[in-house]
């Protein structure tokens, strides 16, 4: 913890419960502020966390409170703060408080900002202090919930005296377990596993959590997750990229972070066996990997291959085998047997080694040694095909197996010099993880892997690519994961619904196909009004899971947000009696689009037909949130159609806005000037004033919405007529 200069409700000096000294304030938190004090009695340094009122005057939360500082009160380990005791204080109008350790030294977000990026050594310290406070927490059913670089202290500074700190919204699993917080989502986003998103925690999401808070450290920098929570659940359900990590941080924390926590470590007593010396976490190799003090070996498998399924796709598939049997070596005993053993091979008679049978017995077949021991496998049409280096005729045959190919299916090649033991069963294991694609290649050379392939949809590749990196994590491999989603016929009802969250100007229509469903080669045209032009893109994401790569044609018109929001007030449909005609103010003859330029003069007329009786409302909207009453206004308070505008045969012609030249206090004109875009016309034809008095001649949108929605009913009567019309301006 460091040291605050903000006021907080307690003053230095300070006695709470007549115990508890109050040295000064050193942080403020989600539920409350954070003080150093002493026991005046013992003089034992102290923190203590005083709640906010809001929280303290909340009978529930109190009492969710007492039982979870129950539950973390005994919770002993030097890798969590100690929780003292939870109590009631009189002063400054009552409140409640924690008591807790005090633990002295900077929070690893505190590191990360001063001095950047932790040194990976560093991080496997603090990787497993805190695995083993998370275990011991755990065992004591509660979890943490918030776990994040702002919540480890390095006790002293040191990496190897790494506390954990403030469970305050710590989850206990007893049966109907509550949070202090509610049962929702409770931590932070950067930090938090995609299950948590949802309310779902167990000892998994606080592993998840540790892996990103390790991973920070290493960047110097949080994850960035967006902006919106859907861009945060999506990002969530990504596997995080570790591929810069060294070994052996960069396995831990992929297999921490994995998005389904079924492909995480299971418990922190699985990350503290794998901290302790796993040979998946190991970086070096060789002989003196194999002797160095604290090795791992491996012993060889024995028993048959495991029996293969057939999968919906239609070929075997198979479960990685158990776990080989890993024995300890005790001391310096094992390396000097291993050498003993050597060195009685290598004396104790060329016998061994020469042209007699004893070369057989104890080291089997000899097969040539390959430089790149590769595996390929394929499944198309409906058919696996394997090829590349076993060791031995047993293993090709195990592998054959294994895969559901026939005795004689698959071309395989003896060799010697596999780059990782039980190279067959990891194979194995890896074409399992792909199976559920209807097509896919994979290729393996040495310690490298890609896969290429065709899934059914976005679920299916999110699905099997995490599933083919957890294998080939496992496996010791590095691989490059390349998924397509296929095409498929999907209905515009189903897109139409998407579309629905991303609909920023009322409502986007999709055609295409036979007009109910869209086939894998015919593009998708989109229809509607979108308030910006990155919209478009908005839209073309939000739609790329189910459309898995469809030609999209856009007939989209671009508003903005002033104008969408009159344009949504409006019916639907306008009246096709009612008519917006634009010409210039200076030239003769009628323009052909509604687009104007710099310095143009636009005339806006409203046609309908002579027959028509009632009154016109008639207002223009600009891009910058301005309203212009066109007709009625102050200075052309009239709005009878019975003595507006001139007739011509059947049609009644009611001019808007003037040539500049013949512009007067009551008869608008202007020019066309900067800011360019869309801005809009309306004309309303009711059979009483739409308004009750007239409007100024301009306003802001938000003071003529309000004045609209009062009269927002008359546009639902039969005989009231409504068009709009667009003008866009241009450079």
């Amino acid at each position: 913890m460091s040291e605050s200069n903000t006021t907080g409700t307690l003053q230095a000096g300070e006695v709470l419960n007549n115990t508890y000294v109050i040295d000064m304030l050193v942080g403020l938190g989600g539920t409350g502020e954070v003080y150093r004090a002493h026991n005046k009695v013992t003089g034992r340094l102290l923190a203590v966390k005083i709640l906010r009122r809001e929280f303290a005057s909340d009978e529930n939360f109190i009492n969710l409170m007492r039982r979870e500082a129950s539950v973390l009160h005994e919770v002993v380990d030097d890798a969590v703060v100690r929780y003292y005791d939870l109590l009631e204080s009189d002063a400054h109008g009552g409140f409640v408080f924690l008591v807790m350790e005090f633990i002295e030294g900077p929070s690893l977000a505190q590191i990360i900002k001063e001095k950047g990026p932790v040194p990976p050594s560093d991080l496997m310290k603090i990787a497993s202090r805190i695995a083993k406070g998370l275990k011991a927490a755990h065992d004591k059913k509660a979890f943490h919930r918030d776990l994040s670089p702002d919540n480890v202290i390095l006790r002293d500074g040191s990496p190897d005296k790494a506390v954990l700190i403030d469970f305050g919204i710590a989850r206990d699993v007893n049966e109907n377990a509550q949070t202090v917080v509610g049962d929702g989502f409770a931590g932070k986003y950067q930090y938090a596993s995609p299950e948590q998103m949802d309310g779902k925690v167990d000892a998994r999401s606080d592993l998840y959590s540790l892996g990103i808070t390790l991973l920070t450290g290493f960047r110097g920098k949080a994850m960035g997750v967006g902006s919106s929570l859907m861009e945060i659940v999506q990002t969530k359900m990504q596997v995080v990229d570790t591929s810069a990590v060294p070994a052996p941080l960069g396995p831990l924390i992929a297999q921490l972070v994995a998005p389904r926590p079924e492909d995480r470590f299971q418990s922190a007593d699985a990350v503290l066996k794998a901290l302790a010396g796993g040979a998946s976490m190991r970086s070096g190799g060789g002989i003196d990997a194999l002797l160095d003090d604290g090795a791992t070996v491996v012993a060889p498998r024995t028993g048959a291959a495991p029996s293969p399924y057939v999968s919906q796709t239609g070929h075997a598939k198979t479960t990685l085998p158990p776990e080989p049997v890993a024995t300890r070596k005790s001391g310096g005993g094992l390396k000097w047997v291993i050498i003993a053993l050597l060195i009685a091979a290598l004396g104790g008679g060329g016998w061994f080694f020469g042209m007699g049978p004893g070369k057989e017995m104890l080291l089997g077949p000899q097969y040539p040694a390959v430089a790149n021991w590769q595996f390929d496998a394929r499944f198309t049409d409906g058919t696996l095909q394997a090829d590349g280096q076993v060791q031995g005729p047993e293993a090709a045959a195990s592998l054959r197996a294994a895969l559901g190919l026939p005795a004689d299916g698959g071309d395989f090649e003896n060799a010697s010099g596999a780059p990782l033991p039980d190279w067959e069963a990891r194979m194995a294991a890896l074409v399992n993880a792909v199976a559920p694609l209807s097509d896919w290649s994979l290729q393996v050379e040495n310690l490298n892997a890609s896969l290429q392939g065709t899934a059914k949809d976005e679920t299916e590749v999110t699905t099997v690519t995490m599933a083919a990196r957890a294998a080939a994590t496992a496996a010791g491999l590095n691989i490059d994961v390349s998924l397509q989603a296929s095409a498929m016929a999907v209905e515009l009802a189903v897109i139409e619904s998407t579309m629905r969250q991303f609909e920023s100007c009322g409502a986007l229509r999709a055609s295409g196909g036979d007009g109910v469903v869209l086939q894998p080669d015919e593009p998708l045209i989109l229809s509607g009004i979108i308030a910006r032009e990155g919209d478009i893109d908005v839209l073309s994401a939000g739609l790329e899971d189910i459309l898995a790569g469809r030609q999209i044609d856009f007939n989209l018109a671009v508003l903005n947000e002033p104008v969408c929001l009159i344009d949504n007030m409006l019916p639907s449909q306008s009246n096709l009696a009612l008519n917006i005609d634009f010409r210039y103010g200076d030239r003769e003859g009628e323009a052909r689009d509604s687009v104007y330029h710099l310095g143009e003069n636009p005339v806006i007329e409203t046609t309908l037909p002579a027959s028509a009786a009632g009154y016109m409302t008639s207002f223009y909207v600009d891009m910058e949130g301005q309203v212009f009453h066109l007709l009625p206004h102050m200075s052309r308070p009239d709005n009878n159609l019975a003595t507006l505008g001139v007739v011509e045969g059947a049609i009644r012609r009611v001019r808007l806005s003037w040539p500049v030249a013949e512009a007067s206090t009551s008869q608008l004109g202007f020019n066309v000037v900067e800011p360019f875009g869309t801005n809009m016309v309306i004309s309303i034809v009711t059979e009483e004033p739409l308004f009750d008095a007239l409007r100024p001649r301009a306003e802001s949108i938000a003071a003529f919405m309000e004045a609209f929605r009062a009269q927002s009913d008359i546009l639902e009567l039969p005989q009231t007529m409504v068009t709009r019309r667009y003008l866009i301006t241009e450079q």
